[in-house]
């Protein structure tokens, strides 16, 4: 067992090393694309406000185009930071951006000492396999969302495009198929909750928390409802622990938005590993 458990820390932390950079540049990106957008938003904005005053959507020339534009400024930036907001409110660098030595060290110790968790709780079999992609993918946009205050869209839908099918793939060697279905289902109710409260509160969560939410329940559901529901429930206290501590420790208000995504990425961990026996003392399944 000890043997595992250092096979698979090992391949964790070479993983985490790697997926770090990555995920650095992934963000520079998607920083860069956000705010190529913003611009040309302000650009088309002072165009129509040149117009004359007696031109409007419905005269323009071109419909589908005028409907577009009119689109695009209503709809809130769906990338992973939500709408920006005076410095005050913002805590930023609570890691360093682009390339840092200690961080990508901190991510390869804390993938592989994750590795070796889930090594430890699932053994070899196959249902760790899913888990583990799971596992690398949370640490990479914990990091970017300290780093930047973004979740990479690209991370989250390319580590799903590898645990759904893994979850097949377990489902049809375990004939497990009911586990399926529950991870289904806890994936559209966390995706749906999420999405409602960053329709209603844009100001206070982003989308890519929104994605996340899909991925931890996808993912965590796969071992029961009670799991997803102890996920998210451990993500929200573990998030106001986080609020908690930077208020005291640091200039913070009530207002400041603080990064959300390595509470929920914990929360999931702590589902995962402790789950059962939570469940059983929270909802008093074994009676």
């Amino acid at each position: 067992m000890n043997a595992l458990l250092i096979a698979y820390g090992t391949l964790g932390a070479g993983i985490g090393a790697v997926l770090d950079p990555l995920g650095q540049r992934l963000a520079d990106q998607s920083r860069a694309n956000e705010e190529r957008r913003r611009i040309e938003r302000a650009e088309r904005r002072a165009a129509e406000a040149k117009k004359p005053e007696s031109a409007d959507l419905s005269e323009s020339t071109d419909p589908a185009e005028a409907l577009e534009l009119a689109a695009v400024d209503e709809q809130p930036d769906l990338e992973s930071a939500p709408t920006p907001a005076p410095e005050s409110e913002v805590i930023r660098h609570l890691l360093p951006e682009g390339h840092s030595v200690p961080r990508t060290l901190g991510a390869a110790i804390v993938t592989g000492a994750l590795f070796a968790l889930a090594a430890s709780h699932f053994g070899s079999h196959l249902i760790v396999v899913p888990f583990l992609v799971f596992l690398a993918m949370a640490v990479v946009v914990s990091v970017t969302d300290l780093s930047h205050r973004l979740v990479p869209r690209t991370i989250i839908y390319g580590a799903m495009a590898l645990v759904v099918p893994l979850l097949v793939v377990v489902s049809a060697v375990n004939d497990t198929w009911g586990s399926l279905v529950g991870s289904a289902i806890a994936a559209a109710a966390a995706f749906g909750v999420f999405f409602a409260i960053w329709f209603f509160v844009p100001r206070g969560m982003g989308f890519g928390d929104v994605r996340l939410a899909g991925a931890i329940g996808c993912t965590v559901g796969y071992l029961s409802l009670l799991h997803a529901y102890v996920a998210f429930l451990s993500g929200f206290v573990l998030g106001l622990l986080l609020g908690l501590v930077l208020m005291i420790g640091s200039s913070a208000g009530r207002k400041t938005r603080i990064p959300f995504a390595p509470a929920l990425c914990a929360g999931a961990v702590v589902a995962i590993v402790w789950g059962a026996p939570l469940v059983d003392h929270i909802f008093h399944a074994n009676g």
